[in-house]
């Protein structure tokens, strides 16, 4: 993978996933969440996850705060901060603010860890305007059945606990995602989160929360990991999709890498933007790469990662000069190209003009992408000027 992708990359996600609208707000059992109230969540680690901040756009005071569970005794720590960065003494909010990115003010993090699960608090200067209880569930835990394959989710599960309490664990789905490919046959997929109502000796039923949330009460707790449901689907191309993909003069915005690859080495290709909460869809030339497919085939050379819901594709060549062009798109627009090759394998010639021109778009969008931020940065200064004295 060359310098500029791996520069880009990281960049190009995030723009694409704001702009496409793919980041999650997290899965919130029973009423939604409200601006200004403690609301509880629940997340599939190793994705990335959007906490918003309401009403901080143009907040120059904006700072989010963290609490671990297990810190008995400590206040919130602040690890992130609207234009300074706050002196962290403890490693772990080191690591957090390492992974996040403040945007529009609102908390973005790349690859929660199911340690970080815990309290978080956006407040402007000295009131919380946001309070979330997170809960980051394991993905390496991940249950993922197939409905082509006849396979089922989990069922309920009861357990009995210390002192007659009685819990029952069952998983809680987000809907379905759209479908993620049209007017050819793709796959649809809904994640499905581990959730807990406990029962106690007296019979009464408390309110439903996640696992990990149950489990630091109750130790005892069952290991139960989350879901991912995937089924076929077949729907028509509407009017918008099919006259983009008719402009000629249309250039996609999108990554494009090239990787080189020994005998019996693996390459992992990141589609751009794509988490386990967005539809993404993968080809190899012209052939579609479904969940479905490559699990009746039992390939051993390409495979879709299930934690991120086949945002990741592995690819390894066993022998001989071999090269393939895999494409993927993420809400059934295109936004990641990869030349994977044997070395010596050459790049198919019509491909070169569009790669320059993907270039020159990834430039501009990271121009305008900084033109933005300095606009930004003139109208947050010049909001609240300092008061002048006369004498």
């Amino acid at each position: 993978m060359s310098f500029w992708a791996s520069f880009v990359a990281p960049f190009l996600g995030l723009t694409l996933a704001i702009t496409e609208g793919t980041l999650y707000g997290g899965h919130s059992l029973g009423s939604p969440c409200l601006p200004g109230q403690p609301c509880m969540l629940a997340f599939i680690s190793d994705n990335p996850v959007m906490l918003h901040c309401p009403h901080g756009y143009f907040s120059t005071h904006i700072s989010w705060q963290y609490l671990d569970p297990q810190w008995t005794d400590q206040p919130p720590a602040t690890f992130l901060h609207a234009g300074i960065a706050p002196l962290l003494s403890q490693g772990k909010l080191q690591r957090l603010r390492s992974k996040s990115r403040l945007v529009a003010n609102s908390l973005y993090i790349q690859r929660p860890h199911v340690k970080d699960s815990g309290l978080y608090t956006c407040r402007e200067g000295d009131a919380t305007i946001a309070y979330y209880e997170v809960d980051f569930q394991d993905a390496g835990h991940l249950q993922v059945s197939h409905a082509g394959l006849g396979e089922t989710p989990l069922e309920n599960a009861t357990a009995e606990l210390e002192d007659g309490t009685l819990a029952e664990l069952f998983t809680a789905w987000s809907p379905w995602q759209a479908c993620d490919h049209c007017g050819h046959p793709g796959e649809r997929k809904r994640v499905g989160f581990c959730y807990v109502r406990i029962t106690n000796k007296e019979g009464q039923e408390e309110k439903p929360l996640p696992c990990g949330m149950v489990r630091r009460k109750h130790p005892l707790l069952p290991q139960r990991g989350p879901e991912l449901r995937v089924e076929t689907c077949h729907v028509p191309c509407d009017a918008a999709h099919l006259l983009a993909s008719n402009d000629s003069n249309a250039v996609p915005t999108m990554l494009y890498s090239t990787y080189h690859l020994l005998p019996n080495t693996t390459a992992f290709l990141h589609c751009p933007a794509s988490s386990i909460y967005s539809p993404v869809y993968w080809q190899e030339g012209h052939t579609s790469l479904t969940h479905l497919e490559l699990l009746q085939n039992n390939s051993t050379t390409q495979s879709l990662d299930k934690a991120t819901g086949g945002g990741i594709l592995r690819v390894s060549f066993q022998n001989g000069s071999h090269g393939s062009l895999y494409q993927c798109y993420v809400n059934r627009h295109l936004v990641g190209k990869f030349w994977v090759s044997s070395p010596g394998a050459m790049l198919p010639r019509m491909e070169l003009p569009e790669t320059y021109s993907v270039a020159v778009s990834l430039i501009l969008g990271l121009g305008m992408f900084l033109v933005f931020l300095v606009f930004l940065s003139i109208i947050q200064s010049c909001r609240k000027k300092p008061a002048i004295a006369v004498v």
